[in-house]
């Protein structure tokens, strides 16, 4: 009985460092949910952490490690948040140094301060492109914690990692098949019903508010006939006035024309020919009968008496 004792005494001091040990190696555990989409689509991991510093008063100021994926199935997008080297994890901004290439992405966080307890570590966006299911795998995790009242800096790796799986499922066709109707032979009949030939829509609008109107498309279609129309009509006149113009100039050109053949054919009247002007012979005057002086006429006049 004392052997038996002393025996599983003995065990447990032996494994008491291995567990100190497991227990020290083991601050730090990262987790992520399985993710489904379909090809094509672009999905969200969200990795999350769970910090447990070894000694209180500890905070995790650095981490690295090196994401790897199937590149056949998934592509990578981004780290969602990472802007300018910067990114926030669980509050707390890091200065992140990302290097990617085909079916890897490595990643080293350090900040001046540092995280304690659980929360999201990263959002990785992958895009899916093929329909099969694939596992992401977490390689070269190393990180440190450091005491901020004595600046003492500590590091570590390893730790517990347990990713999920991203699976892509395939686009389903959802083109129905080609069926013909029935065809009914039977003359469609009238059915005689008190309910409105065309259905109504009551239309409700809050208190205070200008009504919308909805765009119709035969009011579209409408005012492009009119418009069309329009230009059409104009056209015509244009073209009609442009042909009178150029008939009443061929107008005007032809009389000018038909002036000018007219003067051409005219001939110059000859000049009357004047008559030799034969002078009168001039008449002598008549010869005056001398006459004989005749002794003057008194004339008496004779008045009465008073």
């Amino acid at each position: 009985m004392k052997r038996r004792i002393i025996s599983l005494l003995m065990a447990a001091l032996l494994l008491l460092p291995i567990s100190a040990a497991v227990a020290a190696g083991t601050p730090v555990t990262i987790t992520s949910e399985d993710v489904r989409g379909s090809v094509g689509d672009t999905v969200t991991v969200a990795i999350n952490m769970v910090v447990e510093p070894p000694k209180l008063g500890q905070i995790m100021d650095s981490i690295q490690f090196v994401l790897e994926y199937d590149s056949a199935a998934l592509e990578f997008v981004e780290i969602q948040g990472l802007s300018q080297d910067r990114l926030k994890i669980m509050g707390v901004e890091y200065l992140c140094n990302v290097t990617t290439k085909s079916g890897a992405v490595a990643f080293t966080a350090a900040s001046s301060g540092g995280v304690s307890g659980s929360g999201t570590l990263m959002n990785v966006r992958f895009r899916i492109k093929s329909a099969v299911s694939t596992m992401l795998v977490l390689k070269k995790v190393s990180y440190s914690f450091i005491t901020p009242s004595s600046g003492v800096q500590k590091s570590y790796t390893g730790g517990i990692v347990n990713l999920g799986r991203v699976t892509g499922q395939s686009v389903p066709n959802t083109i129905a098949p080609y069926t013909s109707a029935p065809v009914n032979s039977q003359p469609p009949t009238a059915v005689a019903t008190d309910e409105p030939r065309f259905p109504v829509t009551e239309i409700t609008q809050a208190p205070g508010s200008s009504p919308v109107p909805e765009p119709n498309e035969g009011d579209s279609d409408m005012l492009a006939y009119i418009v069309f129309g329009l230009f059409i009509v104009v056209a015509i006149l244009i073209c009609v006035v442009l042909t009178l113009m150029i008939v009443r100039r061929g107008r005007n050109k032809a009389n000018i024309k038909y002036f000018e053949d007219d003067e051409e054919d005219e001939e110059p009247l000859a000049p009357e020919e004047e008559e030799p002007y034969e002078e009168a012979p001039e008449e002598e005057p008549p010869e005056e009968d001398e006459e004989e002086d005749e002794p003057p006429i008194e004339i008496v006049r004779r008045v009465p008496k008073e």
